[in-house]
């Protein structure tokens, strides 16, 4: 994911202005924010650093989601790397796992909760349609890079 993400700074026009790739501190954000509403249940607010990513004043060289139609996120769980691909059109969030028997479907969905929630209410703030509930699928035809 960080070399798309390079590229696409490099060259905007070779990804396209309605893709955004988000960095590895995203998912970190989103779990914390789960964390945080978990413990203040009743008074939680989504966290201002959230809607920093959405902005674009988050990251650097990332651009604000504003007419964004898919986001990139990289994960890492259990020390197991893989992508996820949020189609907002689609309201379906994508799992691009090379090695699908490091997690089972339960976990990966587990896994996933706080991009589940957090992926909808922030993309709404600037006015991106999106269902409130998300669906998970992993792509069948992931490819496996061989270790050299």
């Amino acid at each position: 994911m960080y070399l798309p993400r390079q590229r696409a700074t490099m060259y905007p026009k070779s990804f396209g202005n309605k893709r955004v790739i988000m960095d590895f501190g995203f998912k970190n954000m989103l779990d914390i924010a789960q964390m945080t509403k978990e413990f203040c249940q009743d008074n939680f607010t989504i966290p201002d650093y959230l809607f920093d990513y959405v902005h674009g004043k988050s990251q650097s060289n990332s651009p604000p989601w504003e007419g964004c139609t898919h986001l990139y996120i990289p994960v890492l769980a259990n020390a197991h790397w893989f992508a996820v691909e949020m189609n907002f059109a689609e309201s379906t969030l994508y799992v691009y796992d090379p090695d699908k028997s490091c997690l089972t479907q339960g976990q990966l969905e587990k896994f996933l909760e706080s991009v589940c929630y957090f992926i909808p209410l922030l993309a709404k703030s600037v006015n991106i349609s999106v269902e409130d509930k998300v669906q998970v699928q992993r792509v069948d035809d992931t490819v496996k890079q061989k270790i050299s």
